[in-house]
């Protein structure tokens, strides 16, 4: 059976790539091994409580937010209050995380030694590696050696590819900002994103924008004052201004997160197949072949066009007939483990208001919880009358043993470091734990250059795309924009 396009793995950004080329018109079929399509995202009603598997809510893009029109699914889009303050625990306190200069003068998280330090940022000079811009002395620190030996080490995998003289994120803030700003706003922060290691995480492939202000202008503030001015410049007049995304920091759907890759699925009828496992796939002179199982019978199916969605560690095992090299390069990504454990209060439980996102907490505070995110706070009917309920999250790349902890103890941890954060009474109402033993990618030193290298090997076999978080971007709206791109692409390639 012969399709114009295949596509293997129905996460959010193969569900939207077959989404887009069906309605370009093109012959379809989107492929996964699971029950049911969204992969990560999964909602689940408990007796009232909306609990998430994946994430929690997502921040609202305007290529996401037209998705979600585009899908009739307006009505059920529900927002959070965009001043809901995130914080921070620290010295035993929760701080409000400064989001306006003012609030950052008058915030007791950080200390008026960092206030002055952050004042500095545009007076130090910028970090270059020759080959790459400018030549510049770099600082003997740790980082930079490690950066040094990566340098090395892709020079001689990459051939003609440009150097990419990565950093990591520790380095880097520590450099430019400081580090207190890196304990106590940083690495919570990468926290809650990647579950990852500023140590170990590169600046070029997590936070690209922040390297180009340094690179382009020197400093980040002068780089972002720079970026705001061209992006005013590129509107043209007449055209009407794009919809403010204010409202939309953090968004989610009235009966959960999993309504938008159901709405997909939906829309999608028979060009998606689930419960379909790929047992064989080979390239041809002209085509893919792809043997594949599905409730027990075999099918043989062929492509013009083949887009690999699934994670990493799945992607390397698809390529490694046909593409040992870019399989090679696929397998070195690594994942953090993390488990999400929802735990539910009564009101009367909680000494402390519960109005807000949620918090982070840095490593040095103690607390194994890496965060906490406040559900019923944010949006409407997450919990029954009288409760709240909370998703917490513990793991990640610097404590990967404690996704291996049973339920028990996840609870009883989780909960003591909520007690000593919220001033809780009582026990919890369990819910029931996600665990993730692959669950974010993480893009550590030398991923910018690795992915540069995957895209040049790709050139060499017509037809192939790759997709997915492991590749640049692990939010939801990141994951539509490559959609969306990919799918363009193929329009425009494939006959």
């Amino acid at each position: 059976m012969k399709f114009d396009s295949i596509i293997i793995g129905a996460g959010l950004t193969g569900l939207v790539a077959a989404h887009r080329l069906k309605k370009l018109g093109r012959d379809v079929l989107l492929l996964d091994s699971g029950a049911r399509a969204g992969g990560v995202i999964y909602s689940n009603d408990v007796e009232g409580f909306l609990i998430e598997a994946g994430p929690n809510s997502f921040r609202g893009t305007h290529e996401l937010l037209d998705l979600v029109d585009e899908l009739a699914l307006s009505d059920e889009l529900v927002t959070a209050d965009p001043r809901a303050p995130a914080y921070v625990y620290s010295g035993a306190e929760l701080h409000a995380v400064p989001m306006s200069p003012a609030a950052l003068i008058k915030t007791n998280l950080l200390t008026t030694s960092a206030k002055l330090r952050l004042l500095r940022e545009p007076f130090i000079k910028r970090r270059t590696v020759e080959g790459v811009g400018q030549t510049v002395s770099l600082s003997s620190s740790e980082e930079d050696h490690l950066v040094q030996q990566n340098l090395s080490r892709h020079a001689r995998q990459t051939d003609s590819l440009p150097n990419l003289a990565e950093e990591s994120i520790a380095s880097f803030v520590r450099r430019r900002l400081g580090n207190e700003i890196l304990e106590k706003l940083v690495a919570p922060f990468l926290s809650g994103v990647y579950a990852g290691n500023p140590e170990a995480l590169s600046v070029q492939a997590c936070f690209p924008k922040l390297a180009e202000f340094e690179a382009e202008a020197g400093s980040i503030l002068r780089g972002a004052v720079k970026a705001m001015r061209a992006s005013r410049k590129a509107h043209r007049p007449g055209e009407p201004p794009k919809r403010s995304l204010r409202p939309y920091r953090l968004c989610s759907f009235r009966r959960g997160m999993g309504e938008l890759p159901k709405k997909l699925a939906q829309g999608l009828g028979e060009s998606l197949l689930t419960e379909a496992r790929v047992v064989n796939l080979h390239k041809t002179d002209d085509a893919f072949e792809i043997a594949v199982e599905h409730r027990g019978e075999n099918k043989t199916l062929a492509c013009s066009a083949l887009v690999i969605a699934t994670p990493a560690f799945a992607t390397a095992k698809l390529l490694s007939s046909f593409a040992p090299e870019m399989a090679a390069l696929v397998t070195e990504i690594p994942y953090a483990s993390i488990a999400s454990v929802p735990l539910a209060y009564r009101t009367e439980q909680v000494a402390r208001k519960l109005a807000g996102f949620g918090f982070l907490a840095p490593r040095r505070e103690g607390l194994r919880t890496l965060g906490s995110i406040w559900n019923s706070c944010l949006f409407a009917e997450r919990a029954p009358d009288g409760w709240v309920v909370t998703t917490n999250f513990i793991g990640g790349a610097t404590d990967p043993e404690a996704v291996s902890l049973s339920d028990d103890e996840l609870i009883r941890t989780v909960h003591s470091n909520l007690s000593k954060v919220l001033g809780l009474t009582g026990e919890p109402r369990r819910l029931p734990i996600t665990r993730y033993e692959r669950g974010i990618p993480q893009y550590t030193l030398g991923h910018a250059a690795r992915v540069a290298k995957l895209e040049a090997f790709r050139q060499n076999h017509f037809g192939l795309w790759l997709a997915g978080n492991y590749l640049g971007g692990v939010s939801l709206g990141d994951c539509v924009k490559q959609a969306e791109r990919i799918a363009a692409e193929i329009n425009q390639t494939i006959a």
